[in-house]
């Protein structure tokens, strides 16, 4: 499968309840479907494998009257070199007959120059078609997002970039972004627009308080859903009051999230007091996950290109039914996993050390433990690595939350130590929060610089050349012997182990080697 970017293909958990369905189109006739997100069949009623068997293609399910337009805009802005382009809003006809009006956000794929594909989000406005100034609120946020997710550069860029946005639509009185403090049991305040500092002075942020506000119920509760409410005139509590006199008419906070991980509570003030239907609350619930995931991916991106990071060691807490934990206490040792890459579909790969045991004790312990789908010895050496798919949540998927450099794992019977990676600059304390936020109990036992090695900075020449999936394949290709000179495994069967077809793990295989030649032979000197 072509590479596409993370922020496209790690969706699902965010807009699976959502009118949000993420595509990946082959640059081929009728642009057959590569990748589309599992909610397409609650929505248009077609399976992925029905669209991924091109029966029928996405240029089929088009509404016919819109199609010779959608090929033109697409024919338009591809030539030359846009990155991205949004349609004018088509039709589908769902599998049953009926049609259903949509967004589609696009961004184009290329690789030396060379159009590989398409990625977006095709986002289903059939309820609010008639309501103009919906629709282009809904653009505009769709927007905001997408350049959050893909420009940010920090966290609290991302911060302001949604408070400015979101309060320069005419239903927003204002906005405000606050983050969890744990040692003071308040939440603080970090981006605003439309809110005057005064009005956060008034109202309650701590958990404890009287009256506490809105977005610290939510964030010490650990609230999944929003939380809306209308002020009343005749409310006693002074945040009411503080609302009315600033002309906040309603109000809705919606938890800032990734996955288990809570940074916050995002706040938005509405001008009537009908500003949040139950389609504004649902779009906006989503606007939190997608704040938590553009956080998420933005910590990691810093901590793998930062210069002068920080490597911590942790002692963590884990489920005692964590299939590696099993996996380490019926071997009666330790389980070492080193690096971590992600299968077609999200599913986690992880490639594990285990000394001093007999590899064949290895498979057929691994082979009984709940959670292994399954183990795979890529290597004949003395101590071989392992390739480990688990069809549960485990520790190690948990700990890529964080927004870190994973270094790596290491799980026994009763402990658990990760290593990982930050930037320099990030917040100490309050990323042990976070991570006691996902493993319950946590503990920084040593720190030390991340200092890179001399010569070349390989770690950095990877991330920059390679995308993720390009470093997948050739990580996985490479362990398990294929550029051997007896190759130990074949092309097809790396392919299936990855969950792609053979065709695609070639072409991941031959990008991977070209760009980095290129970054090795292309690059100028210095001086």
């Amino acid at each position: 499968m072509t590479e596409w970017p993370t922020e496209w293909t790690e969706t699902e958990g965010r807009f699976g309840d959502g009118p949000v369905v993420v595509f990946t189109w082959r640059n081929e006739p009728g642009w057959p479907v590569e990748y589309v997100s599992p909610n397409i069949e609650r929505l248009f009623e077609y399976s992925p494998k029905e669209l991924y068997e091109a029966d029928p293609s996405y240029a089929e399910i088009v509404h016919e009257d819109d199609l010779d337009r959608v090929i033109e805009e697409v024919k338009k802005n591809s030539e030359g070199t846009t990155e991205r382009f949004h349609h004018e809003p088509y039709r589908i006809v769902t599998r049953g007959g009926d049609v259903r009006w949509v967004l589609d956000y696009t961004r184009i794929i290329r690789e030396d120059g060379e159009i590989l594909g398409y990625t977006g989000y095709v986002v289903d406005i059939t309820e609010r078609k008639t309501q103009i100034e919906y629709v282009n609120a809904l653009n505009a946020t769709i927007r905001s997002l997408h350049r959050a997710l893909i420009d940010a550069e920090s966290r609290e860029e991302i911060y302001e970039d949604v408070c400015a946005a979101l309060a320069g639509l005419e239903w927003f009185a204002g906005v405000w972004i606050g983050t969890t403090d744990f040692d003071s049991d308040e939440i603080v305040p970090v981006a605003r627009s439309g809110v005057q500092r005064s009005y956060l002075e008034e109202i309650s942020l701590s958990a404890g308080g009287e009256a506490p506000a809105l977005a610290a119920r939510m964030a010490f509760n650990r609230l999944d859903e929003g939380i809306h409410t209308v002020p009343d005139p005749e409310g006693t509590e002074r945040w009411h009051e503080a609302a009315l006199s600033r002309r906040y008419r309603s109000v809705l906070t919606v938890p800032i999230k990734h996955r288990e991980l809570r940074y916050g509570a995002l706040t938005v003030y509405g001008a009537e007091t009908d500003t949040f239907d139950d389609r504004i609350r649902e779009i906006l619930t989503e606007l939190g996950t997608l704040v938590g995931y553009a956080v998420t991916a933005v910590e990691r991106r810093n901590a793998l290109h930062g210069a002068g990071g920080r490597e911590l060691v942790l002692e963590v807490a884990i489920d005692t039914n964590d299939p590696l934990r099993l996996l380490a206490e019926r071997l009666g040792g330790t389980v070492d996993v080193r690096s971590v890459s992600q299968r077609t579909g999200g599913t986690p790969l992880l490639y594990c050390l285990i000394h001093d045991v007999d590899p064949e004790t290895v498979l057929e312990t691994a082979g009984d433990v709940p959670g292994i789908g399954s183990i795979d010895r890529l290597s004949e050496a003395a101590a071989p690595i392992y390739l480990i798919a688990p069809t549960v949540d485990c520790a190690v998927s948990r700990a890529a939350t964080l927004g870190v450099s994973f270094r790596s794992m290491r799980l026994a019977a009763d402990s658990c130590e990760l290593v990982v990676a930050i930037r320099r600059e990030r917040n100490r304390r309050q990323f042990l929060e976070e991570v006691r936020e996902l493993f319950g109990e946590a503990e920084l036992r040593a720190e030390r610089d991340a200092t890179p090695t001399e010569g070349m900075p390989w770690t950095t020449l990877l991330a920059e050349t390679l995308t993720d999936r390009q470093q997948d394949v050739l990580k996985t290709a490479y362990h398990a012997g294929y550029f051997d000179k007896k190759r130990k495994r074949t092309g097809s069967e790396i392919a299936e182990s990855l969950g792609m077809a053979q065709p695609t793990f070639s072409r991941h295989i031959r990008a991977a080697q070209r760009n980095l030649l290129s970054a090795i032979w292309d690059c100028p000197k210095d001086g």
